[in-house]
């Protein structure tokens, strides 16, 4: 097989060249990358790949449609947003990604910004920078005991959060309407509607993949619904959230801080608001990284289509294909 690199991050493809190589398959690379589907199209046929390594290059109809040949296309990361899985399933490709990446280290990251809100951390930091030595200054603390951690989605990673900040708060409650009740840990608290966990919650971290349905899932009304000074933390999918409802809750003092890994538009405008309101602490897209979970990601990539070329079926996939090596 040949597999084209429409787009990555890392600044070498030296970990895939080796396993490619080692299975005796080629590659070619986009130089500048793909950034729209015309240039995923043109790149792909000039390299006459079947199989397709990509990051976010954004794949629908189009794509799938002119390319015939292509086979496969696998994902380094869990969700497969900027592709269009239906258009993929009309023409019998194989969408492969990984489940259960980056778990730890999400869930992880979702717990600190959690805790550093709580205890105001980054507001502390701040204001000492800045030559203000007052404890007070950041608004009232309380004991994060009496704080009730609320999650939206109770998969691996919500889970993984979870275990990561209870010793720290008095309930885990969340809210997942794809998990039957019997499949909850019997230390999380199932809340019955989304209203709910809002309502309960003094924190809520999410967990959703993005779909139509939870676009801006998080708005006006949720927000509105939490304790007065309420915290809240996206390591998910930007989207989720109502940028400027979120915007008009911290500047009312509904929502007392915001933790944000990922935004709608990334990188983000330079001139976001939410990347310098002085209630938000913010990080790059980042909670899914850490030296072992990046050579991990990538790895599997790879395998997911080396497995398949060598038995028809890579290991993880959400779109079963039809089409065989």
């Amino acid at each position: 097989m040949k597999v084209a690199f429409t787009d990555f991050v890392q600044p070498d493809l030296d970990l895939e060249t080796l396993l490619l190589n080692e299975a005796g398959f080629d590659m070619a690379v986009a130089d500048p990358h793909c950034t729209t589907e015309q240039e995923v199209i043109d790149f792909v046929k000039s390299t006459g790949a079947d199989a397709i390594v990509s990051l976010y290059a954004p794949m629908g109809e189009a794509v799938f449609s002119a390319l015939p040949d292509l086979k496969i296309v696998s994902v380094p990361l869990v969700g497969v947003d900027a592709i269009d899985t239906e258009a993929a399933k009309r023409h019998g490709i194989w969408i492969a990604h990984i489940p259960d990446a980056w778990v730890s280290e999400v869930g992880v990251h979702a717990a600190a910004m959690a805790l550093s809100l709580v205890r105001h951390l980054p507001f502390y930091d701040r204001s000492v920078r800045e030559k203000r030595w007052d404890y007070e200054e950041p608004g009232v603390l309380h004991r994060t005991h009496d704080m009730t951690f609320g999650l939206l989605g109770c998969g691996r990673i919500g889970q993984q959060a979870a275990r990561s900040a209870a010793p720290s708060f008095g309930k885990v409650i969340a809210y997942d309407p794809y998990m039957p009740a019997e499949a909850f840990p019997d230390w999380i608290e199932r809340v019955e509607t989304k209203e709910a966990l809002f309502e309960q919650a003094n924190i809520v971290s999410l967990h959703s993949p993005l779909t139509a349905e939870t676009r801006h899932i998080v708005n006006a009304d949720l927000l509105g619904r939490m304790p007065r000074g309420s915290f809240i933390v996206n390591a998910s999918r930007g989207a989720l959230i109502d940028p400027d409802a979120l915007l008009a809750a911290l500047d009312s003092g509904q929502i007392g801080g915001a933790g944000l890994d990922v935004f709608e538009v990334e990188p983000p405008d330079p001139n976001d608001p939410l990347l310098h309101h002085p209630r938000t602490v913010v990080s790059p897209h980042a909670a899914y990284y850490s030296v072992e979970a990046d050579e991990e990601g990538r790895s599997r990539a790879i395998r997911n289509v080396i497995t398949y070329a060598n038995s028809g079926r890579p290991d993880h996939f959400v779109v079963e294909g039809m089409k065989q090596p």
